[in-house]
């Protein structure tokens, strides 16, 4: 992608946004799947939308800020170590 050529503001809030949705996906729909163990286990239906929906949008965006964050800085320092290395190769 042209626009996420160098590690930028872009790519920061990319990372975030993407992070953030695709734990709260996962955090979502394993929630049934833990209620419906529970189900065999008690005979009782724990599971409620509206709860099930805000427990996963609050984690997940606060984990995907701070996972996008940690994996912006990760790719930031590589683009610098590499930089210093090409520069390093030319004064050779």
């Amino acid at each position: 992608m042209k626009i996420f050529r160098k590690v930028g503001v872009s790519w920061l809030l990319f990372l975030i946004g993407y992070c953030a949705i695709l734990i709260s996906l996962i955090l979502f729909i394993g929630q049934p799947g833990v209620s419906l163990y529970f189900s065999f286990i008690d005979g009782e239906w724990l599971f409620k939308w509206r709860g099930a929906l805000y427990i996963s949008l609050t984690k997940g965006c606060v984990a995907g800020l701070f996972l996008g964050m940690g994996l912006w800085v990760k790719a930031k320092l590589q683009e610098k170590r590499i930089k210093k290395s090409i520069g390093m190769k030319k004064a050779q």
